[in-house]
């Protein structure tokens, strides 16, 4: 197998500067459960205000994935036609490692990877996000080799699915053995990836843990045109909108509330008003439940904060 390299990359080509007409350019949502199926999730995306969803398409921990119910599905698309929302967004299962040392361990991530973008095809999402996984034990930082298997899961899954689901590689905070928290490794796997098939997720929390600043006009600014060097904001599918309970580069994957962080309602008007990023991108929160009411406050707070920007 080879090592793939990483270093500065090359500027990618920039997205215009200047906005796409007079339209906001996110469109907001939350992760919404889907129990009771996903005719109820999408009673729940509607009661919540959502533009756009996530969802997982099984349980996140673990088990064998329940079959999905084409009747169900179709009451699901026929509410979200009606509504207006899209795209439908799923995301993997905590429990994939792409980057496992371990063959078996990484082939079973593969498999699951692939039966994941055949359940989200069968949704009709647009996107697939995965996280990357974890390094063994013992292994460099952000491993060449780490980098190259996890290179080599994403290639082996877009040989076993042939769909028109795009699979997004979502930034971590760089918690203990996470991979993938600098741009500049989602670039270089992504350099090696066809860009009609993979792109990014750029969750903020993340990237604010991992030192790329968002808490303000300036920081957001910045922190956007070196994802622009980096990876390319061409290639940016969603963006998980989640504030952070921890500091700047501390590497602790906590979110919290909009504007209850420390990237603060500033940084996310920032954010919301950028010209930077593609035109109604999703904007989905993976924000916490601390109460019953919390999923529609941080929905109708980041769009208060949509229409000051």
């Amino acid at each position: 197998m080879e090592s793939t390299r990483v270093e500065r990359a090359p500027a990618k080509t920039r997205v215009s500067d200047g906005r796409v007409g007079s339209e906001k350019t996110m469109r907001i949502g939350i992760h919404v459960s889907i129990q009771g199926g996903m005719e109820a999730m999408a009673r729940r995306a509607e009661r919540l205000g959502c533009e756009t969803v996530q969802v997982f398409s099984r349980s996140p921990r673990g088990g064998k994935a329940s079959a999905l119910d084409s009747r169900d599905i179709e009451k699901m698309k026929e509410m979200f036609d009606r509504l207006g929302i899209w795209p439908l967004v799923v995301h993997v299962p905590y429990f994939l490692n792409l980057a496992s040392a371990d063959r078996e361990k990484r082939l079973a991530s593969i498999e699951i990877l692939v039966e994941d973008l055949g359940r989200s095809e069968a949704l009709g999402a647009k996107y697939l996000v995965t996280h990357l996984g974890h390094l063994s034990p013992g292994e460099e930082s952000e491993s060449p080799q780490a980098i190259a298997r996890v290179t080599d899961s994403i290639r082996s899954a877009l040989d076993a699915y042939r769909g028109p689901v795009k699979i997004l590689l979502e930034n971590t905070a760089g918690q203990g053995r996470e991979i993938g928290w600098r741009f500049e490794v989602i670039g270089a796997m992504l350099e090696n990836l066809p860009a009609d098939r993979v792109g990014a997720c750029l969750d903020t929390c993340h990237a604010f843990a991992a030192g790329y600043d968002l808490s303000s006009a300036r920081a957001v600014d910045a922190t956007l045109k070196e994802f622009d060097r980096c990876i390319g904001l061409s290639r940016l599918g969603v963006i998980h909108m989640n504030d952070s309970k921890g500091d700047c580069g501390s590497h602790v994957d906590r979110h919290e509330h909009i504007g209850r962080g420390k990237i603060g309602a500033d940084g996310f008007r920032a954010i919301l008003g950028s010209p930077l990023l593609p035109p109604d991108i999703p904007g989905i929160l993976e924000t916490p439940q601390d109460s019953a009411e919390d999923d529609e406050r941080n929905v109708q707070t980041l769009k208060s904060l949509r229409s000051q920007a």
